[in-house]
């Protein structure tokens, strides 16, 4: 996925699906006044026009109460040539401004998504995944890390659990469902990822998580899956350092284990 700036505070990648004509647009970072210019710009583009225009805002750390404004006369004005704006995943900060001031006039908005299981079960998942990243710090000395729980009916992982870290990266991080970062290709491919060096990482580079990670004086993560034993996503535990760091094999094998072991205690 290939991302680029609006302004500093804000990025934006396009993917476009051919039949149904369909854009989805993803914005990271602050929409403040000076970037829902240029947003909406990036609208209204000709080749807009017509198509199908999905947002996804579930990484927008700050909007401002303008962005409604902004964004129901863009939907406005694409249903005049056929096209529709939706916004289909929304960061909770957006969510807060919709229940504030309303949706605006002509904006569809997807209902946010909920953690689709029984509450028991979401208690013991949430335990188990909390537990298993208390046991990873202890073994790696990792000062950071954090614990996601996995909506099975969104895809979404969800942070349940953390240490050592605060804003933004808590809130860039409040959800995620990509492969921009090292737990999203974890969860995607059912296994571990080892990241050495986040500044050099293939995952990061380009991304706007990269900023986040670098603010936040990550050096080094690694991801581990946690499975069920049919092999059903649990949810991702993750350690961070703050300098590069080699994961030796041996220590590989004792998280990868312990991953194990946690996922088949559901």
């Amino acid at each position: 996925m290939v991302w680029s700036q609006l302004t500093p505070a804000t990025h934006f990648s396009v993917t476009r699906r051919p039949a149904p004509d369909a854009t989805t647009l993803r914005v990271a970072g602050e929409l403040d006044a000076a970037s829902l210019p240029a947003l909406a710009k990036t609208l209204l583009r000709p080749e807009h026009s017509t198509a199908h225009v999905r947002l996804d805002l579930s990484r927008v750390t700050f909007c401002a109460p303008a962005a409604l404004d902004m964004l129901g006369s863009a939907s406005r004005h694409l249903g005049t040539h056929g096209g529709e704006l939706i916004v289909e995943r929304a960061h909770s900060q957006f969510q807060r401004l919709l229940q504030l001031c309303g949706p605006p006039p002509g904006l569809q908005i997807r209902p946010p998504p909920t953690v689709g299981l029984a509450p028991d079960e979401y208690r013991r998942r949430e335990a188990l995944v909390s537990e298993t990243l208390t046991l990873a710090r202890r073994i790696t000395g990792a000062p950071m890390g954090n614990a996601q729980l996995l909506d099975p009916a969104t895809r979404t992982l969800r942070i349940v659990a953390h240490y050592g870290f605060q804003h933004p990266f808590l809130s860039f991080f409040e959800t995620v469902h990509d492969r921009d970062s090292a737990c999203g290709v974890a969860a995607d491919d059912r296994d571990p990822v080892y990241v050495e060096e986040v500044a050099v990482s293939a995952i990061f580079r380009g991304t706007p998580a990269l900023d986040v990670l670098n603010d936040a004086h990550v050096g080094a993560v690694c991801s581990l899956p946690i499975t069920s034993r049919d092999g059903a996503l649990i949810g991702v535990i993750s350690t961070h350092h703050s300098q590069p760091t080699a994961w030796s094999r041996e220590l590989q094998d004792t998280l990868n284990h312990l991953a194990r072991a946690a996922g088949h205690i559901l």
